[in-house]
């Protein structure tokens, strides 16, 4: 059974008008305080977009947008995938194809320079964009249960002032915008009871207390062939195990959580 969502990687430079309209309405329906100004001055620092639409119809559902970038860490030349806005409408969370696409394209950088380390740079307003890279990359910072490598923290506080300036917070290793910034709307993607008690998403909230703000916690994940290998599977076998329950519901068969 296909997948009721399609994704594609695009340029930011075609996009088209519609589309960066479509995209500034689903950041507007799912964060406070997006002005449109703040969401051009993002994507146009970007070069690429992960588009998610509905097969049927067509309609845009979600998208996030990406930094590529060479930097030298301990001596040696590194790139840095950044992630910008990033968003799903709630209506489609548990599909796996954003995943998919974002371990490709990470997967495409890799294959241009094999030996080259390669980071993902992440900022976490919400617990879920969290456990995207905890839940498949063990060598993320921050972690609850992972000390990095001499020198990796100082390498993500020296990226984060010299990009983001004084909005970055090294000692919280925290960032917030100057001015007006969206934070995720209420009642989309709480941290209630049952959520907090997940070690992953205690330990954000403890190390991001102003999520509910807007509050970004600054990440570095490290992207290794065995990690990226292990999450695009995990990530494909969770498409395969969504299609298989919602044929079976189709047909009236009744699928267990």
């Amino acid at each position: 059974m296909m997948s009721p969502l399609k994704g594609s990687t695009v340029r930011r430079e075609s996009l088209t008008e519609a589309q960066r309209a479509q995209m500034l309405a689903l950041m507007q329906l799912c964060y406070a305080g997006v002005s449109p100004e703040r969401f051009a001055e993002d994507l146009d620092g970007k070069q690429y977009v992960i588009l998610l639409h509905a097969r049927r119809g067509s309609e845009l559902v979600g998208f996030s947008t990406l930094r590529v970038a060479e930097e030298r860490a301990a001596g040696r030349v590194v790139e840095v995938v950044y992630s910008g806005d990033t968003v799903i409408h709630p209506d489609w969370w548990g599909h796996k194809v954003l995943q998919v696409c974002f371990g490709r394209f990470l997967l495409s950088r890799k294959l241009r320079n094999p030996l080259r380390p390669l980071h993902w740079l992440l900022l976490s307003a919400g617990f879920k964009t969290y456990l995207l890279a905890v839940n498949y990359f063990g060598r993320t910072v921050p972690r609850r249960d992972w000390t990095p490598p001499p020198g990796r923290e100082d390498f993500l506080r020296e990226l984060a002032t010299r990009w983001f300036g004084t909005q970055y917070d090294a000692g919280r290793g925290t960032l917030r915008f100057h001015g007006a910034h969206y934070r995720v709307r209420d009642g989309i993607a709480p941290i209630d009871r049952a959520a907090a008690a997940h070690p992953h998403i205690a330990f954000f909230a403890e190390r991001n207390p102003g999520h509910a703000d807007g509050e970004e916690l600054v990440c570095l994940v490290e992207i290794r062939w065995w990690d990226l290998t292990r999450a695009l599977g995990r990530s494909v076998w969770g498409q395969l195990r969504g299609w298989a329950r919602r044929g079976l519901r189709q047909v009236g068969v009744r699928v267990g959580t």
